[in-house]
């Protein structure tokens, strides 16, 4: 029974400090009646304590049957806020498993479960239109990273994000989840799993947003793709958790199963296009593009088995290499590069990548794929990028670049329970999960929905609109219906429909009573990587996790084979290009000789222009002096190989995956304080100032620091918080280096900045010749 299950839980938890800890709150979880204690009401929960100032105002009972958010067990067990004994001085000596808060979880839903009655009529009061068996991607979180923003709570998507890596998954009790890095290893990712959950779950209507959802109500039309605002919108929103057993629903003895399905089929794709789009291009039937590596369905991601993470959690396969050479019968596989066309509508070039360009916002095949390895006739393999006539050879094609296989897809997740099928009739179909395995994540604590609410709460807003190039949303933000054309081939139907435009969109439970508990945006942050579709870019030009297709009758959805062949290729572009800010991803580009403006700015340590642990193998610009004058000295962005740099395992989080949404803000906003400082010719807009100064150094000091010391006595200002140094130039003639891979361009002015996070209107200024000065920011 789960009552045993959750007494075992608590006798393991209670001497290292939980007995102590929940005593403090009237809770006694060692009781030998531990049903009863946790049904009776608590009259002094104290929300002073470490980890409970979220606990919703509600709460009172150590189990609220059917309201996880209000059970005061539960959330102690869940929030990755909960980490302290009652004196809030030392650790728990002891966290629970992901298991042990699944078991309570089920509690919460089993003490006083419902009968299938009871159901039905929670579906009349709430007027609900459809009830179903539903999958949901779900977490628990402090207050600050709910739907409503008032108390921790259980959040539920019907898309989740899982990460590509090399290494065993790292759960991290005591923060509730799993973290990306491997301590033995600074070029290791450990793969990122989501985990889900079987509901039987409600169709509502959007209406006003206040009853579950969805987080960052959309009240009104954004664009011509999303013509109809949430309150026009058709939302899942769970009910009741399904599990198996005799517990969940009174009179079932249910078996609950989740199957897993995902498909890579990038190399497909791009032979469908290619033979499509050139006349007499070889082909190849379509049964041969059914197989693997042209199409596979293995080795992406499938279930845990592991008895201490419970059911439901879904873990990328490791491979020791994030990219391989795709191979088909025992031998790599390449394909024919066509010749370059400047007027071909759909194929091009793009540096040393092939761009297959989107109609409109579709894409139908990867927007860029690596053709920089030429399969020679005896079989051996060329590197193109030793070739200092390499641009020359791609454009001229016809020749044979091998193909490159990673282990992404999409797919979905079905739950079935032939119990609830069999024993009611009035039911719509079993709704599925849309499940993204994506590349890795390199800010793992920082979460795209966090930085768009915090750019949007900039004020002035004049200190971020001219950086603020494009509205990326989340993509919980994005209301296209997933992947069209997935499909159940034993069943021989399409997975999801084009009706079902909120797949990505978070929800909380119905709310059925007013909510006591004022916002609550303080809560700790929570530094794990966390699955749902908020902490995942929206889509972009191709994207970081997911891109855009069309049907033939004109609907877009959500697809994971628009993205580069293979992954490495469009994160190249997509760094370089300032990530396509504001995608949190990094910003490179300042590394290359295209030299991009950059808005989010990485360390010089991140980037290897100091140190030697670059996050993208790919050292940043160096400073070449001579008599007459100063050059920057950068790799030739023609010749960075983002495909080469992660076969070789050049790529590393030991720095970025440093970095958290704090100093990720404080980061973006002193280098729009830099911007606002330095000069601009006249008659040049201020908008243009980022393409104007190139951003040659930037780092964070420490208040020690010499030269930081220097300025503050000669210019007479005091700057405080966390201070950089921003060194940004004017750059001039490009002249090729002595390595064909690299570029120097002349240096023509260069200032100094020192910006502290505490004193934005204020900073402290050299030329190359002066001394410090102090300048005032006028912010209108």
């Amino acid at each position: 029974m789960l009552t045993d299950e959750v007494k075992q839980i608590c006798n393991r938890l209670s001497p290292h400090g939980w007995r102590d800890l929940l005593l403090a709150h009237g809770l006694d979880i060692t009781a030998n009646d531990l049903e009863a204690e946790l049904l009776k009401e608590l009259s002094g929960i104290k929300r002073n304590i470490d980890g409970f100032s979220d606990f919703a105002a509600e709460g009172k009972r150590g189990i609220e049957p059917g309201n996880p958010a209000q059970s005061l067990l539960f959330h102690a067990l869940a929030s990755p806020n909960v980490t302290k004994m009652v004196d809030g001085k030392e650790d728990l000596g002891a966290f629970p498993t992901l298991a042990e808060i699944e078991v309570v979880e089920n509690y919460v839903y089993g003490l006083q479960a419902p009968t299938i009655q009871q159901l039905f009529a929670q579906r009349e009061h709430l007027k609900a239109s459809k009830m179903s068996i539903v999958v949901f991607a779900t977490e628990y979180r402090p207050a600050s990273e709910t739907v409503h923003k008032r108390h921790a709570d259980v959040c539920f998507s019907r898309t989740g994000i899982c990460r590509v890596g090399n290494t065993e998954p790292l759960y991290d009790a005591s923060r509730r989840g799993f973290l990306p890095f491997d301590e033995n290893n600074d070029f290791a990712f450990r793969v990122l799993p989501s985990k889900y959950s079987a509901y039987l779950a409600l169709q509502m209507d959007g209406g006003d947003g206040q009853l579950f959802g969805p987080m960052r109500f959309i009240s009104q039309k954004v664009d011509d793709d999303h013509p109809d605002p949430d309150p026009k919108r058709k939302f899942w929103v769970p009910l009741h958790k399904l599990f198996d057993g005799k517990e969940c629903i009174k009179g079932l003895d249910l078996n609950v199963t989740l199957k897993a399905h995902h498909v890579n089929e990038k190399i497909k794709r791009v032979h469908k296009l290619l033979q499509e789009k050139i006349n007499g291009y070889p082909k190849i039937d379509n049964e041969t593009l059914e197989e693997p590596p042209f199409k596979f369905t293995e080795g992406i991601a499938e279930f845990s088995t592991n008895p201490e993470v419970g059911n439901g959690l879904l873990v990328p396969i490791v491979h020791s290499k994030l990219i391989e050479v795709a191979e088909f019968q025992g031998k790599p596989l390449s394909f024919l590069v066509p010749k370059f066309d400047e007027n071909n509508s759909i194929l091009n070039w793009f540096s040393s990548s092939l761009w297959i360009k989107s109609e409109g916002r579709a894409r139908h095949a990867p927007e860029f794929i690596n053709v920089r390895k030429r399969k020679e006739k005896d079989g051996n393999i060329t590197d193109l990028n030793n070739d200092a006539d390499m641009l020359k050879t791609i454009r001229k094609g016809q020749y044979d670049a091998i193909h490159f296989v990673d282990f992404t897809g999409d797919g979905w997740i079905e739950a079935s329970c032939e119990q609830l099928n069999s024993s009611i009739g009035n039911m719509d179909n079993p709704k599925f999960a849309y499940s993204l395995v994506t590349a890795p994540d390199f800010y793992p604590n920082v979460d795209q929905g966090e930085l768009m609410e915090w750019a949007k709460s900039v004020r002035p807003p004049s200190l971020i609109d001219p950086l603020w190039k494009n509205r990326l949303d989340p993509l919980s933000d994005l209301r296209f219906p997933a992947n069209l054309e997935l499909m159940d081939t034993f069943k021989n139907e399409f997975v999801f429909s084009q009706e079902d435009e909120s797949i990505t969109a978070i929800v909380s439970l119905h709310v059925q009573n007013h909510i006591l508990t004022p916002f609550l945006p303080q809560t700790l942050e929570t530094m794990r990587h966390s699955y749902l579709p908020d902490t995942a870019s929206g889509v972009f030009a191709p994207g970081w996790d997911v891109g855009l297709d069309m049907t033939p009758r004109g609907t877009l959805h959500l697809a994971a084979y628009g993205l580069g062949s293979p992954f490495p290729e469009d994160s190249k572009l997509c760094a370089a290009l300032s990530s396509f800010w504001p995608a949190v991803a990094p910003d490179a580009g300042r590394t290359f000789s295209i030299t991009q403006p950059t808005i989010g700015p990485l360390s010089d340590e991140e980037i290897g222009q100091s140190g030697n642990i670059p996050w993208d193998g790919a050292k940043g610009p160096s400073i070449i002096k001579s008599q007459s004058k100063s050059q920057a000295e950068y790799l030739d962005f023609d010749y960075v190989d983002y495909v080469n740099n992660m076969i070789e395992n050049k790529f590393t989080l030991k720095l970025t995956g440093q970095v958290d949404i704090t100093k990720y803000k404080s980061r973006i906003l002193a280098l729009a304080i830099a911007y606002k400082a330095v000069p601009l010719p006249l008659n040049v807009p201020e908008d243009n100032v980022k393409t104007e100064w190139n951003v040659l150094s930037f780092k964070e000091t420490s208040i020690e620091d010499t030269e930081f010391k220097q300025a503050q006595t000669q210019s007479g200002s005091i700057l405080k918080g966390d201070i950089y140094k921003i060194e940004m130039c004017t750059l001039g003639n490009r002249n090729p280096s002595e390595d064909f891979k690299k570029i120097r361009i002349d240096i023509e002015k260069r200032i100094s900045i020192f910006v502290g996070s505490g004193s934005f209107q204020n900073v402290l200024l050299k030329d190359e010749e002066g001394k410090w000065r102090s300048a005032k920011i006028i912010l209108r």
